[in-house]
């Protein structure tokens, strides 16, 4: 600014003399000429040194600002222009979150600031041991997690779409002509994606990041170039603490790739960076020019003298382009698909979260980064931040301490860390190790697969979808695979359904395998290959009883082939004490760390991480490779003293008619209902008012303000209220304890243990697999506990549930799965809406009688559900209700089946065309019409009256029920398994529905037979 107004009072000097040489006389001209001459030679002085500021003095105008300085403007234009940082209290003080300078991590992370100069027991060298105590490890929380750190405004937060609207916009004070499509056009060609896609979920992480790397480079032209653009860039202050260039993937060199030794890295690194440079500094006649062009053209709208002069600068060369684009690349958020710039949140440097019980769901990333409406963000602790004894922290001159905050980035390997953010992590849980299909071949066949057993490979993974349809034999059958140290594998599902990754290791392990011991389940594996049949595939040849130890079996000798390849000292299980290969690595990245070569020594670390994982894996315990099922103990229920509390809560909600009460059952039953007095049949045995059952309208009566918005949001989320009912049972089953008003009905229902023996949403699924193969129940049971998973996962995502329940509650598996087996099990429908209601939520079913139901008696106030005995029951007798449900509904959602079931059917599925499958569940006439009626439209048949019973349709009927037939039977074990006495509960269920199938499709082929 200084240099441009002295420029403009020399224009004002010289403009001033041209006036007053009318007035002067002509003896005068000559000197009036050359003051006129000196003052436009010092003008254009000025103006030339406007127009050409050299480095030297941007620099120095950067490095004429300390460190202090820096960071105090950037916290400072934070708060200006609207961020808030939330009060943290510890005691009588108030934390501040600080930006400070940690070396070790490479420049500025976020801290918390507090005054302990009086606990300070030591401090020297800038640490600080806390004060001694009684207890040396003593630990304190000074933050929890979810706890509010901070809220960044949207006016800081940089976005491709308001960079878009910035430069696109006709109506904008910046707009470019042709900016969207000139950008789309270069951001095509050179990265084959999508380009600026209509939708930003659907642009390409890359393509963010180069039209968000372009408009902070343009930013920065005008931060280090003051004097022709008038004024400072709003992001300044920003700009000045951002580091030098991140020292990603791309930024090696010949060396640092030969010391990296990974092909696949070294093509990401040096494809990444050939096309940045060319889409940048390619030949701006290429239809869309350059992005150097753009951004040059983004310039001169800002600029006062044309961005011409810009052309050469440091600002807006290459390697200033990549700088950024590793900047954006290491530290923009995606949320939702969509890549944010949020400064102040990026500056939290990152540490794994501490590990937790597989039980635990991992909170995801945006729980701890909340989009507002008005599209502001709010970060929290994804932790508890602890103050420890046993931790050094450091201390400023002042005396207060910082305690570094950290967060976890996210389950990613630690290739992605260095590929995109420059680092590589010392502890990274999520880290994976390649390990070579060649080596698992080798590990399972070490003599080589036979060619025999090849074709039987090759047809049951291109018949599970795990090969492509032309495999080439000679070749590995086995891709390559990421391997994380728990010996899990990278992109293999999440669910029951799909497991593509170990699904295809289990296949060439049992077949290529000799071992003798596994005979059966090869002859198995061949048998279904013969046959076809998807199903039977996937379960004797991919899910296979001990398939899971089998497949770590595999990893754990190919971890074994490549750590002892070439190094003959390792040959003991004390893993890396006696590794040379480790020691040898672990060397060369002191060295380089010690003479400052700082690719080079990530490069070293990054093999050093490869290696320690190799020798986990390779070395990984008995425990680990055998990892069975959970063991769930024995039930301590003490039941007598729960149903006395639970009866005496019976009679203290004064029921306008109750008959029943509560009592032990036994024999695996545990608890049902019994007859207080003669109950005949068709009378009113319980009458139940409003406010004695748990249901959504009670519960928002009953419910706080933060869980009565949470019930609301969730409301109508499902056409039953399914979820609401969750987080209310939740809520004051784990949240309220015994303090819920509901809390003497709530700790006589079954424990979480309880479920885990009785509730198919626990079982293995090898049992599942192994035991109800053939029958499409499997498909319903699968299905039903993937969806309960993925609603769990949503709403372990949600923010209000998280702050509501409690994250110790809401991350549970065990507790989710719980409480969805009690609502799925227990509740009750009436005036169409699901239940929780005491007592009557107890009595048990049978076969016998009409269905039960219960409605609504009575209006207003005096609304009454009332349900009525189907059957006549003595005093003292249990009292029984008929579901009226087949045994694969009653066992997926209730645990149990029927012995003799006359609501009983066997599901079968037809698909049309390659359409979603129908299914119908057949055990009558009535039911094989349905199907012939399907049938005919897939067989082009005449549509008829007379469905089932015409000639035409028949052989497609007896076809499909004999292929069902021959199905079911297949997977049968032993004629004899379902009466062995002794066997757990659930597989008898499952064996019964199989066998009962089999009997139902049987009887329907009768009568089709028959009516022939």
């Amino acid at each position: 600014m200084a240099r441009k107004k002295s420029a403009k009072h020399a224009e004002a000097a010289s403009s001033h003399a041209l006036n007053k040489l009318t007035s002067k006389s002509s003896s005068n001209l000559i000197m009036g000429l050359s003051i006129i001459i000196s003052i436009m030679a010092i003008a254009l002085l000025l103006y030339l040194s406007f127009l050409h500021s050299d480095e030297d003095t941007v620099i120095s105008n950067y490095a004429n600002k300390t460190t202090e300085e820096r960071q105090a403007a950037f916290m400072q234009w934070i708060v200006d222009n609207g961020g808030i940082f939330h009060p943290i209290r510890h005691g009588d003080q108030t934390l501040a979150v600080t930006l400070e300078k940690f070396p070790q991590f490479g420049g500025w992370g976020l801290a918390l600031s507090l005054d302990t100069e009086q606990q300070c027991f030591n401090s020297t060298d800038g640490q600080c041991q806390l004060s001694e105590s009684e207890d040396e490890d003593s630990n304190e929380t000074i933050v929890h997690q979810l706890d509010p750190l901070f809220t960044i405004p949207s006016s800081l937060i940089i976005t491709v779409p308001k960079i878009l609207e910035m430069y696109g916009s006709i109506s904008s004070d910046w707009h470019i002509p042709s900016f969207h499509s000139r950008l789309d056009t270069i951001l095509r060609k050179g990265l084959h994606g999508n380009g600026l896609s209509k939708q930003i979920n659907m642009m390409g992480l890359v393509e963010q990041d180069v039209v968000m790397a372009l408009y902070l480079m343009a930013e920065n032209c005008q931060h280090e170039h003051l004097n022709l653009f008038g004024k400072d860039s709003f992001y300044g202050p920003y700009l000045d603490v951002l580091p030098g260039l991140i020292p990603r993937l791309d930024t090696f060199g010949h060396e640092e790739y030969n010391v990296l030794k990974d092909k696949v890295l070294e093509q990401i690194g040096r494809e990444s960076k050939r096309a940045l440079e060319e889409m940048y500094s390619g030949p701006s006649d290429r239809k869309g020019g350059s992005l150097k062009a753009v951004l040059l053209d983004m310039i001169a709208t800002k600029i006062n003298t044309g961005s011409s002069s810009l052309e050469k600068a440091s600002c807006t060369s290459f390697e200033s382009f990549h700088r950024f684009i590793a900047l954006i690349s290491s530290r923009a958020m995606v949320l939702r698909g969509e890549k944010r710039v949020v400064p102040l949140a990026e500056m939290i440097n990152y540490a794994p979260l501490p590990e937790v019980s597989s039980n635990i769901i991992r909170p995801a990333f945006d729980l701890f980064h909340s989009l507002g409406e008005d599209g502001s963000m709010t970060v929290r602790s994804d932790r508890d931040v602890i103050l420890s004894s046993g931790v050094d922290n450091l201390v400023r001159e002042d005396g207060s301490t910082v305690v570094q905050l950290f967060e976890d980035y996210g389950p990613v390997d630690s290739s992605l860390f260095l590929e995109a953010h420059g680092f590589v992590p010392n502890d990274n849980p999520h880290h994976c190790v390649v390990i070579p299909g060649p080596l698992i071949e080798r590990a399972v066949a070490p003599n080589g697969i036979k060619e025999a057993d090849k074709q039987f490979i090759v047809d049951a993974l291109q018949m599970l979808r795990l090969a492509p349809a032309k495999l080439d034999t000679s070749r590995p059958l086995l891709q390559d695979f990421c391997v994380r140290q728990d010996l899990s594998l990278v992109e293999d599902g999440s669910d029951n359904v799909r497991r593509p990754a170990s699904d295809a290791i289990a296949v060439v392990s049992l077949l290529a395998s000799n071992d003798e011991d596994q005979r059966s389940l090869r002859e198995q594996c061949t048998s279904a290959i013969n046959s076809s049949a998807h199903e039977m595939i996937e379960i004797r040849c991919a899910r296979y009883p001990e398939n899971d130890a089998i497949i770590k079996g595999a990893l754990n000798s190919a971890a074994g082939f490549i750590v002892k390849e070439g190094n003959s000292n390792t040959d003991s299980e004390d893993s890396e004490k006696t590794d040379a290969e480790s020691t040898r690595l672990v060397s060369n990245l002191l060295s380089a760390e010690a003479e400052g070569l700082e690719r080079m020594a990530l490069a070293w670390r990054f093999r050093v991480q490869e290696r320690r994982l190799l020798l986990s894996i390779a070395y990984s315990t008995e425990e680990l490779l055998d990892q069975n099922e959970e063991k769930i103990s024995p039930s301590n229920d003490e039941l007598d003293e729960k149903l006395r509390e639970f009866n005496s809560f019976i009679e203290s909600l004064h029921l306008p008619v109750n008959k029943l009460e509560a009592r032990i059952v036994g024999d695996g039953v545990r608890v049902g209902t019994f007859a207080k007095e003669g109950i005949d049949e068709g009378e009113i045995y319980i009458s139940l008012p409003e406010n004695t059952t748990i249901d959504y309208d009670h519960a928002i009566k009953d419910a706080h303000p933060n869980l009565k918005q949470l019930l609301k949001k969730y409301h109508g989320s499902d056409r039953d209220g399914f979820m609401a009912l969750l987080i209310y049972l939740v809520y004051e089953r784990f949240v309220m304890k015994e303090q819920s008003k509901w809390w003497p009905y709530l700790n006589l229902l079954p424990t979480i243990d309880d479920v885990k023996r009785s509730h198919p949403l626990f079982y293995a699924e090898t049992d599942i697999n192994q035991h109800l193969g053939g029958s499409h129940a499997r498909q319903v049971l699968l299905r039903y506990r993937q969806g309960t998973n993925q609603k769990h996962a949503a709403l372990a995502s949600d923010l209000d549930a998280h702050l509501v329940l409690g994250s110790e509650n809401l991350l549970n598996k065990d507790a989710f799965r719980w409480a969805s087996a009690i609502i799925d099990s227990r509740s009750i429908w009436w005036g169409n809406k699901r239940h929780l209601a005491p007592l009557l939520d107890l009595v048990n079913a049978d076969s016998v009688g009409k269905p039960h139901g219960t409605q609504i008696e009575g209006q207003g106030i005096e609304n009454r559900a009332v349900t009525r005995a189907s059957r006549h029951v003595k005093k003292g007798d249990q009292l029984f209700e008929n579901y009226a449900q087949p045994n694969h509904l009653l066992f997926t959602y209730h645990g149990f089946i029927l012995e003799d079931n006359p609501d009983d059917c066997a599901l079968t599925r037809i698909s049309i065309d390659g359409r979603a499958p129908l299914t119908f569940c057949i055990k009558d006439w009535d039911s094989l019409e349905e199907m012939a009626h399907v049938l005919r439209v897939k067989y082009h048949l005449r549509l008829t009256p007379d469905q089932g019973k015409s000639e035409d349709v028949r052989p497609y009927l007896i076809q499909e029920l004999k292929q069902r037939i021959s199905q079911l039977k297949a997977f049968v074990y032993n004629d004899n398994d379902v009466s062995e006495k002794g066997q757990p509960y659930h597989i008898h269920c499952m064996q019964t529905i199989v066998k009962n199938d089999i009997k139902h499709f049987e009887n329907a082929l009768a009568l089709v037979t028959e009516a022939t």
